[in-house]
């Protein structure tokens, strides 16, 4: 629209000013249409030329524009390339899903440990994975990061074809560039073996203690006979064999 303006206004000058101005340089007809016919070439250069110009910015600032979001878009392709081969490397599940619960992500991790290909996967939620109950609690726990809108973590017992596994598994949301939630991410870690190690370490705790207990009253009543030991010597006039004074009772009159 303002090109065309601009145009409308350029030739509207064009003609009024053009056309006075010929009338006072020209008095003789021919010289007249003379100098009409080559008024309208210069005006057809004189337009074309701006046209050209016009155009040509145009198309350069399309140009730079095209070139920045190639970039742009090459950018984010590497980005997304480089956090697929962070999450297809790890050791622990990784996963995504929108804020219906649909994985979006399912990384080479979380197929091992469920037994199911990311394309039995994607698109559905954990009733396709795990048992209902399980899945049922799970889906919970999506609903619940989302809707507080913060990180939790939550310790989890899996069904995978290794038999029943313990995860510790950190969820939080995900957010779109204005803020607002648009799904959540979830990093599992099996930590099976540390809990079974924490568990020999309690039962380890446990003996000790009840052994503990036992040698304790062996050895008080070890101490019981001995000074039985002491006072039937007394009582015989003997000198007590057993040397128990952190034991006995203090005399009367005397200060411990």
């Amino acid at each position: 629209m303002r090109l065309v303006l601009a145009y409308a206004l350029f030739a509207g000058l064009w003609i009024l000013l053009s056309d006075k101005v010929l009338g006072w340089l020209f008095s003789d007809p021919a010289q007249l249409i003379l100098a009409s016919t080559m008024k309208g070439w210069l005006f057809v250069g004189v337009t074309s030329l701006l046209l050209f110009g016009f155009i040509r910015r145009r198309l350069d600032q399309a140009l730079a524009v095209s070139l920045r979001e190639v970039e742009a878009q090459t950018g984010k392709a590497r980005a997304l390339q480089l956090l697929d081969a962070i999450a297809e490397s790890s050791t622990d599940a990784i996963f995504a899903k929108d804020v219906d619960d649909r994985f979006l992500v399912f990384n080479g991790a979380a197929a091992r440990v469920t037994g199911k290909r990311p394309e039995e996967v994607l698109g559905r939620d954990e009733m396709a994975v795990f048992p209902a109950e399980l899945a049922t609690q799970l889906i919970a726990d999506n609903r619940r990061v989302m809707a507080e809108n913060r990180v939790i973590s939550f310790e989890e017992t899996l069904v995978t074809p290794e038999g029943q596994r313990t995860h510790l598994t950190t969820k939080g949301p995900m957010h779109d560039a204005a803020g607002n939630v648009i799904g959540m991410f979830g990093i599992s870690r099996d930590i099976t073996a540390r809990k079974q190690a924490e568990m020999v370490l309690r039962q380890s705790i446990g003996e000790l203690e009840r052994f503990n207990r036992v040698a304790v009253g062996r050895e008080l009543e070890m101490i019981g006979l001995k000074q039985q030991v002491n006072a039937l010597s007394r009582q015989l006039g003997q000198e007590p064999p057993y040397a128990l004074d952190f034991a006995e009772p203090p005399e009367p009159g005397t200060k411990e």
